[in-house]
Parts: C-alpha cells; sequence; structure tokens
C-alpha cells in the first residue's frame, strides 16, 4: 500500500513539474548595446550613436507558433536575413551593419573636406523592442525607432504587432472588425483626438481641440492604419509623424475603449474575453 502511495505521489509530482514548466505565454530575453562609432582618428569629424535595448522571444510551449512569432518580430526590428541567426548574435551583426553603412556613405564625403571644415557627420539609431499584453491568447510587440542621418531632425517611429497564441499569426482590423467598418472607425479616431485634447488639458496647460478642421490634421488621412495594439482597456492606435500630421506634431496616440467600439467587433472574436472583462457601466 505504501509503495503505490508513494508512485501516485511520484507521478503527481511528475505531472506538476511537467505542466510548471511549460510556458503558456511567450517568454523573452533582453538584448541590448549602448555604443557609439566614430567616423575617423579625428573624434570631433562625427560618430555614430547606438542606443538598442530589444526583446527577443525565446521560449513557448508551441514551438512553431513561437518561430513564426520570432520571424516577425526579427524582420521588423532588424530584416528578415536576420530570422536564421541566432539571439545572441543579433545584436551585434546588426551593429556591424550600421557602423558599415555609416562609414561608406561618409568617408568619401569626409575625404572631400580640408582641415579646416568644421562639419561634423553625427548619426544616431536607437531601437526599443518590448512586450506589452502578454496573456494565454494574445501577445503584442512594439517597436520604437528613432534614426537621425543628419539634416534639422531625425525622425522616430512606433509600430506594433499583436499575435494570435493559436496560430502565431498577427491580428489585423479584419480580424476584429465587421464588414464595412472604416468609415465609422474613422469618425470615432477624430471623435477620440478631440476627447483626448480636452482630457489632456485637465493636466497640463495646453488648449484642447474643439474641432479638427481649425488644426494642422490633415482630417481626409485620419482612418484605420493597421498600427494598434491591444490592450486592457481598448485598442490604441498609433499615428507616426507625417502620417496624419506635419512633423511638429509628432506621433498621435488614440485609445478606443471598449465600450465605444464593441458595435463594430465581430462576435467572439479572439479580443472577446477582454471586452467581456470591462465593468459594467
Amino acid at each position: 500500500m505504501k509503495k503505490q502511495t508513494i508512485i501516485l505521489l511520484f507521478s503527481i509530482l511528475i505531472t506538476s513539474l511537467f505542466f510548471s514548466c511549460t510556458q503558456k505565454t511567450i517568454k523573452t530575453e533582453e538584448k541590448d548595446l549602448v555604443q557609439k562609432y566614430y567616423l575617423s582618428k579625428d573624434t570631433a569629424k562625427g560618430s555614430l550613436s547606438l542606443d538598442i535595448e530589444v526583446e527577443i522571444p525565446v521560449k513557448f510551449a508551441n514551438k512553431d507558433v513561437l518561430k513564426a512569432i520570432r520571424a516577425t518580430i526579427i524582420t521588423n526590428l532588424f530584416d528578415d536575413s536576420y530570422t536564421k541567426y541566432s539571439n545572441d548574435s543579433l545584436v551585434s551583426l546588426f551593429t556591424n551593419e550600421l557602423v558599415t553603412d555609416y562609414r561608406e556613405n561618409n568617408e568619401p564625403l569626409l575625404s572631400k573636406l580640408d582641415s579646416t571644415n568644421r562639419y561634423s557627420f553625427n548619426n544616431e539609431h536607437n531601437l526599443s523592442g518590448f512586450s506589452l499584453l502578454s496573456d494565454k491568447k494574445i501577445y503584442v510587440y512594439g517597436i520604437e525607432r528613432y534614426v537621425y542621418m543628419g539634416g534639422a531632425h531625425g525622425l522616430e517611429t512606433r509600430n506594433y504587432y499583436n499575435f494570435d497564441l493559436k496560430t502565431g499569426k498577427t491580428i489585423s482590423e479584419k480580424d476584429l472588425f465587421k464588414d464595412s467598418y472604416e468609415n465609422e472607425l474613422s469618425d470615432l479616431i477624430k471623435k477620440r483626438i478631440i476627447e483626448e485634447s480636452k482630457e489632456v488639458k485637465e493636466t497640463k496647460d495646453s488648449e484642447p481641440i474643439l474641432s479638427l478642421e481649425d488644426t494642422d490634421y490633415w482630417t481626409d488621412s485620419i482612418k484605420p492604419n493597421g498600427n494598434f495594439y491591444i490592450s486592457d482597456e481598448g485598442i490604441n492606435y498609433v499615428f507616426n509623424p507625417y502620417e496624419i500630421a506635419p512633423y511638429y506634431l509628432g506621433q498621435t496616440e488614440v485609445l478606443l475603449p471598449y465600450d465605444r467600439i464593441k458595435s463594430l467587433l465581430k462576435p467572439n472574436s479572439i479580443i472577446q474575453y477582454l471586452v467581456d472583462k470591462q465593468p459594467k457601466l
């Protein structure tokens, strides 16, 4: 009897360990680098400043899903040619490529300048890749990039990727919204830009927007752009500089709360569980 009990307890322990070791959402490892690379021995002639901090998916219960998600993330962080390399070599290989390009593009120009010329070839490339929502159904990944290659200013962009953890595929607007959603969703995005400007007014000394027609937003360009991230509160759309407004207005982020978009969502979509968790009004 004691032997059977020991065997039973051992079986329960093994089963428990198996399920506890099974990764039920995406596990990542961080890879980073902060370094400056000079164009020549004369450090005043310019440098390439790199600041890279990215999370790379390394573990998930379904290896095919993990492979698909990793490939999408690596492609958008670096390039599709990098998917074949090990995680530990990604940042160093990307750095080498950036430094090589920087020097090949600028050394010929530097050689044409005489020693009295004070012009400097200063470039920057900042890259951040990070996890957002991560549970048993959805994994959300964001990429922020700032690139400066001379001129009046650099360009900062943010892009997001929402993954279905059953398939490893990205979740598109058509996966979430009913047919012919574009016009109604566009109108809601415009309303939320105005509403959020009033919410900002409560905490900051800035004038709220009363009408988009009175601003420098390009109102005809404000429409669903596929660049969104799913959160506990709703769907967050992000518009990068020059997308819906001049550069000086920067990025525009708009939260569409679930209670405002319920009528537009497909029944039983992958985000239905998030909609159901919202407090009843």
